[in-house]
Order: structure tokens, then C-alpha cells, then sequence
């Protein structure tokens, strides 16, 4: 009895720790598809930066954003296989606890066979039951002898089931053998990639080095931009700001901007795919460490010709052009305004009402091969952090 309750109990223990390492692997199963989802997306994005043969800090964006993304895999991959030991140890145990109640219940079963063949005679048997005292002492003589032919034949079911349960946790043990193996395979591939990649990025750091020229130059084109953007959306706010209490309008501002308020977080990004290459504020250049660079919004970086469509409804405030920035479209949400740049094939009209998203236009792609998104968040005058406003990716 004491066998089979700690076989119980070694049992019960293994199956939830089991429970707790197939949650934990489930977790990271999810952490991997989202990596792998974000490694392809930004493959797509790399080889079309590659398709330039030109150095640009576009493509050591995206070569940097690869390095973080197969890193993070490889810290699943890592994790997945502790894991994986983990569960071996576990298995490796309790099948060597089911091999030890295999051979106790055998050789106890064994001995109560050879104790049963030493009294095999039914006329032992009844000798023992009739020469009882009296009614009570042979009727718990009868009780002992029927309990104990039970007990030989819940023996042979203990021992089968114990004899299946190390078959079980044999073939699991096999099993997760195996996949500890696929895994160590895909993290020495990931390993080579990731290195392979570092390597990329050393050469591309290189040549940008030796364009330092240029990229200042760039700085400062790009600062100007910034400038005007400022601007014009500072104009477009002034010139609207008694907007809300408009008789005329055709959509509702006032509950429009109460509504874009209530989903912070939760706005669906302006592209399809892509990820956030230039983060808002004031940062050090990714080259040139000495140098602060200050972004208003946020640039996504994504693929060439990539549409982009309103984070919500509104009205199209305003259409202009600005150098560096080439078409600029900023909707209007009542107190909020969200601002698109670097846009081409334009699908909208300035004062068209527009919906979530309803397609604002392309996405030009600039001579290095870079396709990137200049897009800000506004409540009046203050400037927002995009990022704090669309769905974390």
C-alpha cells in the first residue's frame, strides 16, 4: 500500500511540474513566434536596403533591429532548452522510481505465489477455516482468505499499470529528447546568422564612418525639416483651435477626441509592418554618439511602397510639401492631431473626412533603399509620444 502511494505521489509531482514547464514552454513558443514574425519582417526590409550597395544608416537600423531580434530568440531557444534538461531530469527520475515499484511489487507478488503454492491444498485451506473456535474466528478466517486472492489479483494490476506508466514516460522521455535536439540545432543556427549579421554591421559602421561628412550634412537637412514641420503644424492647430465649438461640422470632434483619448495604447499602427527605427525625443545619433539628434514623433522604418492609413477618424486638416519630408498630411481628431510625412500617391483631399483606417497614401522610398515613416502626435500644442499611443509590438 505504502509502495503505491508513493508511486501515487512521484507520479503526481511529476505531472505537475510537467504542467508547469509545458506552461512556461508555451510562453516561450509565443515569445518565438512573435521573434520569428519580427526577424522576417525586417529580412524583407534589409534586402531591399541591400539592394542599393549602398552604406546608410537606414540599413544599420535594420541590421541593428535584426541583431536585437535574434538575440532575443536565442535567449528563448536558451531558456526553452533549461527547460527541456529540466523535464529530462524529471522523466529520468520518476522512470527510475517506476523501475524500482516494478521490481518490489514483482518480487513481493513472486513471494505471495510461492507462499500460495506452499498452501496450494483446498484441504489446508478448509482445514484452517474448520478448525476455527468458533462462527466469528472462521468467518474472519474466510474474509482473510478471500482478501487475500483479491489482494494477488489487484497485485498483477498494480504491476501492469506501473509496467505502462514506464512505458509512457519512456516514450516522453524520447520525445522530449528529441526536441531538446531540434532545439539546440536552431539556436547554433541562429548563433551563425547573429554573427554573421555583427559582421554586416561592423562593415556598414565602417563606411558610414567614412561619410561622416555626409551624414552631418544629413543631420542638419533632416533638423530643418523637423523645423518646418513644427510649423506648419503649430499654424494648423492656432487656426483651428475654435474648431470644436463649430456649428458646421460634419463629424463630431468633440467625441472624436474624447474617443482617441480612451484608446491610448490601443491605436493600430499607420503601416501594415515595419518597426520603430527613430524613437521620439532627444537621443545620440546611432553613428555619431557625440552628436544629439531630436525627433518630434517617431520614424518607421518599413517596405518599399508601403501604404499608409489613419490611426483614427477625423478631418484632413492639411496637405503640404516639405523638402526632406516631401508630402506631409496632418488629420485632425479635436483636441488631438496626428501628422504623416514622407508620402507619395496621395488618396485623400484637404477637409475630407476620414475613418480608421482609410488609406492616406504611399510611402516614398529615399537613394539608400530606406523606406521610413515620419509620424507625430499632437494634443494642441504639445507633443506626444506615438509610441505611448499605438499597439506595443
Amino acid at each position: 500500500m505504502l509502495l503505491r502511494i508513493f508511486s501515487f505521489l512521484s507520479i503526481f509531482f511529476f505531472v505537475f511540474h510537467n504542467t508547469k514547464c509545458q506552461e512556461s514552454r508555451s510562453d516561450l513558443e509565443r515569445e518565438r513566434d512573435l521573434n520569428i514574425q519580427k526577424i522576417n519582417e525586417a529580412e524583407k526590409i534589409l534586402k531591399e536596403t541591400e539592394n542599393t550597395k549602398i552604406a546608410s544608416i537606414g540599413r544599420l537600423n535594420v541590421i541593428n533591429r535584426q541583431i536585437n531580434n535574434r538575440q532575443s530568440l536565442i535567449k528563448s531557444l536558451r531558456s526553452d532548452i533549461n527547460i527541456q534538461d529540466k523535464e529530462i531530469r524529471s522523466l529520468t527520475s520518476i522512470i527510475s522510481s517506476l523501475n524500482n515499484d516494478a521490481l518490489l511489487l514483482t518480487n513481493e507478488y513472486a513471494d505471495m505465489i510461492f507462499n500460495s503454492y506452499k498452501s496450494r491444498s483446498s484441504l489446508t485451506k478448509l482445514s484452517y477455516i474448520f478448525s476455527s473456535e468458533n462462527y466469528n474466528q472462521m468467518f474472519r478466517r474466510m474474509n482473510y482468505l478471500f482478501q487475500y486472492s483479491s489482494y494477488r489479483k489487484n497485485q498483477i494490476d498494480e504491476i501492469k499499470e506501473v509496467r505502462n506508466n514506464l512505458v509512457i514516460e519512456e516514450e516522453n522521455l524520447i520525445r522530449v529528447k528529441e526536441n531538446k535536439s531540434i532545439l539546440l540545432k536552431s539556436e547554433l543556427s541562429e548563433s551563425r546568422k547573429l554573427q554573421n549579421l555583427k559582421g554586416s554591421q561592423k562593415k556598414i559602421i565602417s563606411d558610414l564612418n567614412n561619410r561622416q561628412n555626409k551624414i552631418r550634412r544629413e543631420i542638419q537637412n533632416r533638423k530643418e525639416a523637423l523645423r518646418k514641420l513644427d510649423e506648419l503644424i503649430r499654424e494648423i492647430i492656432r487656426k483651428e483651435s475654435e474648431i470644436l465649438r463649430s456649428d458646421d461640422e460634419l463629424i463630431d470632434l468633440e467625441r472624436i477626441s474624447s474617443e482617441f483619448e480612451s484608446l491610448i495604447g490601443k491605436h493600430k499602427w499607420p503601416v501594415s509592418s515595419g518597426f520603430i527605427s527613430n524613437k521620439f525625443g532627444e537621443h545620440a545619433h546611432p553613428l555619431i554618439k557625440s552628436i544629439k539628434v531630436k525627433n518630434d514623433g517617431i520614424d518607421i522604418q518599413t517596405n518599399k511602397s508601403s501604404k499608409v492609413y489613419s490611426i483614427y477618424d477625423g478631418k484632413v486638416s492639411t496637405i503640404a510639401f516639405i523638402p526632406g519630408m516631401n508630402n506631409v498630411v496632418i488629420i485632425n481628431h479635436g483636441n488631438y492631431f496626428t501628422l504623416y510625412a514622407k508620402l507619395k500617391n496621395l488618396k485623400i483631399e484637404k477637409n475630407q473626412i476620414i475613418y480608421t483606417g482609410d488609406e492616406i497614401g504611399d510611402l516614398i522610398t529615399n537613394s539608400e533603399g530606406t523606406t521610413e515613416l515620419q509620424f507625430q502626435v499632437w494634443k494642441n500644442n504639445v507633443k506626444l509620444n506615438p509610441e505611448n499611443w499605438i499597439i506595443k509590438k
